[in-house]
């Protein structure tokens, strides 16, 4: 028995794999939602996905202005 005859399961599988993407909804939910207090945490510990994309543009411009002194 050779190798491709053994695995051949496995090769169709990969062969048809963007078939089987996994759909999910977006999990929006209120327990998962961020709590002010803890931000400035985040944004000194580096967890910008965490800010709006407005805090975010706000931090890169005020890390630019830093990077001048």
């Amino acid at each position: 028995m050779g190798w491709p005859r053994y695995w051949s399961e496995y090769m169709e599988m990969w062969e048809d794999r963007h078939e089987y993407q996994p759909t999910r909804e977006p999990i929006i939910v209120s327990e998962l939602a961020c709590v002010p207090k803890y931000m400035p945490w985040f944004r000194i510990h580096g967890k910008p996905y965490l800010l709006t994309p407005e805090e975010r543009q706000r931090q890169i411009r005020s890390e630019g202005k830093g990077a001048d002194l």
